[in-house]
């Protein structure tokens, strides 16, 4: 930990202690029949289309900029045609967590935001090596600040107070946070994403990215999600300018691991920027 930490006596929270976020019945539902080898549809369309807020979710999904087509999709059996089983899934879970976190205030906002922008520059940069690989790591992107999402949720005054002291004193978040709940960002986050049954590559690729571990090769899969949230979030840290992120020794190492030596950063940037400026699905 950090020299500079809050200076708060811990609480030396247990991970027991801690509310977690729960799939709502209707997701349960529908993820039950995703799993299953013979997905009737009609009762996929109605589950779906019983739940206001998912529904709005999937349709919100399916017309943003990295999916939409040319004709509005306007109802869920039209979002399932063109997301497909697994983004269904993804936006499940990625519903659980933002109604998890209702009542927003600012600390929530900026953990969102922080997620939200990762998931779209990591799901951008995926898209470059394959479909398959761009829908799993925007689900593990999303999920990147679970854990903060966690605390937040279950210490709303506390947590507050932990944001504005870290900003005030230029301390990492995830070292305020462990100052002053004794618990350790990857631990909370490796927890909750166990009681949602995420799957382990994804559990993996996150637990390397809190942890600050750069995979040496990129043969499994969570080593390439973990890749990819790395380069994301040095892209995201550095833009607009090019010429900084260009010259990363860390950036060029692992396009290079992940065949993206080639990439157009500059027109990456350009679709970045045009998701976040018509406003993001979720």
């Amino acid at each position: 930990m950090s020299n500079n930490a809050v200076t708060t006596n811990k609480k030396n929270i247990s991970l027991s202690q801690l509310k977690l976020p729960t799939v709502s019945q209707h997701g349960l539902k529908a993820l039950e029949m995703i799993n299953t080898e013979d997905v009737q549809f009609s009762k996929l369309e109605s589950i779906l289309s019983s739940d206001p807020m998912l529904m709005g979710i999937l349709i919100k999904y399916a017309n943003s900029p990295i999916y939409r087509k040319h004709i509005e999709t306007t109802n869920i059996r039209q979002a399932i045609n063109l997301l497909g089983f697994s983004i269904v899934k993804s936006s499940i879970l990625i519903c659980t967590m933002r109604s998890y976190c209702e009542p927003v205030n600012e600390a929530k906002e900026m953990l969102w935001k922080s997620s939200m922008h990762l998931s779209i520059m990591a799901k951008l940069l995926a898209s470059n090596i394959s479909r398959k690989l761009a829908d799993e790591v925007e689900l593990t992107a999303m999920m990147s600040e679970i854990g903060g999402f966690v605390l937040s949720s279950n210490f709303p005054d506390e947590y507050d107070a932990i944001v504005l002291q870290s900003k005030e004193k230029n301390i990492a978040l995830f070292d305020a946070e462990y100052e002053y709940f004794g618990l350790e960002r990857a631990e909370v986050t490796s927890f909750t994403l166990k009681k949602l049954r995420l799957p382990q590559t994804t559990m993996d690729a996150l637990d390397g990215y809190l942890k600050k571990e750069v995979p040496y090769r990129c043969d499994r899969n969570n080593d390439k999600q973990l890749a990819v949230l790395i380069l994301a979030s040095i892209i995201i840290e550095n833009e607009p300018n090019i010429d900084i992120i260009q010259d990363d020794d860390l950036y060029n190492m692992l396009l290079e691991r992940l065949e993206l030596s080639n990439l157009n950063l500059e027109k990456l940037l350009e679709n970045y920027e045009e998701v976040l400026l018509e406003g993001q699905f979720l």
